[in-house]
């Protein structure tokens, strides 16, 4: 019952009360007349003559009496409303008490059907959205701190190898025209990774900050990675990477931008190629139709990591071995993710039974034509 019904009813009982206790105290009145004194006109007649010259002084004693009575009731009737507003309030108090004091995870527990049961509602929602936010800042406070060592170590070791050549060039061991040409050959290479990692930096960043440039559009999902598989195959022939694709359903259309789709694709190849352990390496690309969503799936047969490091695969510079000493920016699969997510699906790494690691697309489907 809500308060603003309690305190009518409350209203309602006063009046009720006080109209009882005054019927019974005037039904003790008469019935101890009755018993003591006698009923008779010449009594009644006195009686009427002292009520006429005392009348002013009766009526002031019957109001004095009403009030006594009135308060006494509503003072009662107050103290039990009081004791049911204040309880609340106190638990409320010390749920702000507990925040104040960054307890997130504490929760009112208050089931009475009020205006109070809002109130809590409201308070164990704002709870779990701060307990939520404190989560997210300290996980973001150890990325931020991840983030800036990836990045000393990613660009402290090409410049590192660039400040090796330039010493020898200019020590004079490379003297002849030959190591002079691979020493500046070496340096180019590493100023191109160099350039490699800060564009990826800067995509990243763009991204996170919501500020990347996407011009979505309807296309047919097979289609675009059949387009770009044939233009990659030839590439990534040549660097070892066998490409198959099979189960292309045609006319799966999804929203998504197709050129910066593509990079997507593209990641997840260079993370095969430069994880193979075999000399040939293979990657297996298929598309299916699963309850309103594009699942794709690029599957290799590389080492595979471990099931506990699956969920990190698309943080930040994580690298599932720090002694790799690999070309790689770290920030491809964070990349990936950050572009589905802003496409409207998902992406998630599994192990497949027969080795390697699969990279799953999720992408909601728009329409099926066939």
């Amino acid at each position: 019952m809500t308060i603003k019904r309690r305190l009518f009813f409350s209203n309602i009982r006063i009046i009720i009360i006080t109209f009882a206790v005054i019927l019974l105290l005037g039904r003790m009145a008469i019935t101890l007349f009755y018993k003591t004194g006698k009923l008779d006109p010449e009594a009644i007649s006195i009686f009427i003559e002292a009520y006429r010259q005392n009348m002013e002084i009766i009526w002031a004693l019957g109001i004095i009496l009403f009030i006594i009575i009135i308060s006494v009731i509503n003072n009662f009737h107050t103290y039990l409303m009081t004791k049911k507003i204040i309880k609340p309030l106190e638990t409320i108090s010390k749920g702000v008490d507990q925040i104040y004091n960054n307890n997130f995870t504490f929760r009112i527990d208050y089931h009475n059907d009020d205006e109070f049961r809002t109130v809590c509602n409201a308070f164990n929602e704002m709870a779990a959205k701060l307990e939520a936010s404190a989560i997210q800042r300290k996980k973001d406070e150890v990325n931020r701190k991840e983030l800036i060592a990836g990045i000393s170590h990613d660009l402290r070791t090409p410049l590192t190898s660039i400040k090796g050549s330039l010493e020898g060039i200019d020590t004079g061991i490379a003297s002849t025209p030959e190591m002079k040409k691979k020493y500046l050959e070496f340096m180019k290479n590493k100023t191109a990774e160099l350039e490699h990692i800060i564009e990826q930096l800067f995509i990243f960043s763009k991204l996170d900050m919501d500020e990347f440039p996407f011009a979505m559009s309807h296309v047919d999902i097979s289609q675009v990675i059949i387009d770009i598989i044939e233009e990659s195959i030839p590439e990534y022939s040549d660097r070892g990477l066998s490409i198959e694709f099979f189960q292309m359903p045609i006319n799966l259309y999804v929203n998504v931008d197709a050129q910066i789709f593509r990079n997507v694709i593209i990641n997840i190849l260079e993370n095969s190629v430069k994880y193979k352990t075999k000399e040939q390496g293979h990657i297996k690309i298929k598309v299916i139709c699963e309850n309103n969503s594009v699942l794709i799936y690029l599957e290799d047969d590389g080492p595979g990591v471990q099931s506990d490091m699956l969920p990190k695969l698309f943080d930040a510079f994580y690298r599932t071995d720090p002694a790799r000493s690999k070309q790689g920016s770290g920030l491809g699969l964070a990349i990936c993710a950050k572009i589905i997510e802003h496409m409207g699906g998902s992406i998630y790494a599994q192990l497949p039974k027969s080795g390697g690691l699969a990279i799953v697309i999720n992408l909601p489907l728009l329409r099926e034509e066939k």
